[in-house]
């Protein structure tokens, strides 16, 4: 009976069944992201793309972000940018075409359907602190008000309470998981700061027994071994075999957030797969690949805090006038000024009940005066660096992304 229902949630996933398994082929039917627009492809073009970027800068360092956190961070500043600025900020973020009030609604209506789940706890929120005496244009205010619930408050950055108030902000949001994302003093002549915190917390749809959590070897690619904690299980997985790479999709209750997995062939790469994973590849080639499959899976237990700036990957990524002295933010005030950081701070928490998440992304603007900032049956046994990635299924939104070069549980 297991088998049976297992088997019906994968049908109704729209996803295909093989007859080398045993059961009957479906055509495979992708999970539709209309309800968002085109929003989702946007955001998994610029997730891969900062991935990429990040990972090329800390070669062998693990890393984990939310891109759907930077993304929409940048999404609410780019409502005050105009010209060149803009345009940069577009390209960057895969939204260029995308008339302002669909990006809006758009951002709007997945952010709703995202924050709908009851199975899991998923919360997204949005903030924006502005100098008391620095005048936001109305629109800019009413647009990040409307399409993405943002709090809006007036503080004095030349005093300690500013820092406090949005450390506690972001503390109560991700529910203690994410502290301090700001320090005090703030960079001269800083305006604003806007802000969005990502908290989720889901537990496999299937878990791991913990009597099946043994020490297995890891390897790294100088050849050094060390064991680590090792969660495994043999059971149906939505699994695929990829150019390079297998995958195995790990659903959370509810069957709509997933992890999924990707584990590079030995003489490959976390960082020669990501160069795979992009726009079109991901949505057209990866995602439908996935078949129902009896298998074993093995993989670390692992907890990563991680903290980054995003001001290089950014600008490498043709952000540049954004963050320099010919920035154009217009749109959002009188008062010429530039972004001077982008920064995310983030943690991630994998055990055999399940998985807690939290980032929280903060831009941080300032006036232009002042200087700035620079199978069949297979077996998947994650014993060298690998790649995840946390996902909607409804909507294909990808929420957070990692590389564990190092597990430690």
């Amino acid at each position: 009976m297991a088998l049976v229902l297992t088997i019906m949630k994968f049908i109704l996933r729209g996803l295909f069944v093989t007859a080398a398994a045993g059961l009957i082929a479906l055509p495979a039917i992708v999970a539709s992201a209309q309800e968002a627009g085109v929003l989702p492809d946007a955001d998994s073009g610029f997730a891969f793309d900062l991935l990429s970027q990040i990972v090329s800068g800390q070669p062998g360092q693990n890393i984990f972000i939310s891109p759907f956190s930077a993304a929409t961070a940048l999404q609410m500043v780019a409502n005050g940018a105009a010209g060149q600025t803009k345009t940069e900020m577009q390209r960057v973020l895969h939204t260029t075409g995308i008339a302002p009030l669909e990006l809006n609604a758009d951002c709007k209506t997945l952010n709703q359907s995202l924050n709908s789940q009851k199975a899991v706890v998923l919360d997204l929120a949005n903030g924006i602190w502005y100098q008391n005496d620095f005048q936001l244009k109305p629109a800019f205010v009413s647009d990040n008000r409307k399409f993405f619930d943002a709090e809006l408050a007036p503080v004095d950055f030349l005093s300690p309470s500013s820092a406090r108030m949005i450390n506690d902000w972001a503390d109560k949001k991700t529910f203690g998981k994410i502290q301090g994302v700001v320090s005090f003093p703030f960079p001269p002549a800083t305006e604003v700061v806007l802000a969005n915190a990502i908290y989720f917390k889901g537990k496999w749809e299937e878990q791991f027994m913990k009597n099946l959590t043994l020490p297995r070897n890891f390897h790294f690619p100088d050849g050094s071994v060390k064991q680590v904690p090792m969660m495994s299980k043999r059971h149906s997985f939505s699994y695929q075999e990829g150019d390079g790479f297998q995958a195995v999709e790990l659903p959370y209750v509810g069957d709509r957030l997933e992890m999924i997995l990707f584990l590079p062939a030995t003489g490959s790469s976390p960082q020669q797969l990501l160069e795979k994973f992009k726009g079109e590849t991901w949505r057209d080639k990866i995602l439908p690949r996935f078949s129902l499959y009896e298998g074993f899976l093995a993989f670390p237990k692992f907890k990563l805090d991680y903290d980054v700036t995003l001001n290089e990957p950014l600008e490498a990524l043709g952000m540049r006038q954004a963050f320099s002295g010919n920035a154009d933010f217009s749109l959002m005030a009188d008062k010429p000024v530039c972004i001077s950081e982008v920064k995310q701070k983030s943690y991630v928490d994998v055990d055999e009940e399940g998985t807690e998440a939290a980032a929280v992304t903060t831009v941080t603007v300032t006036a232009l005066a002042m200087p700035m900032r620079p199978a069949r049956n297979f077996t998947m046994i994650v014993d060298r660096p690998f790649f995840f990635v946390i996902t909607d299924r409804q909507t294909q939104t990808i929420l957070f992304m990692g590389i564990v070069n190092n597990p430690t549980p």
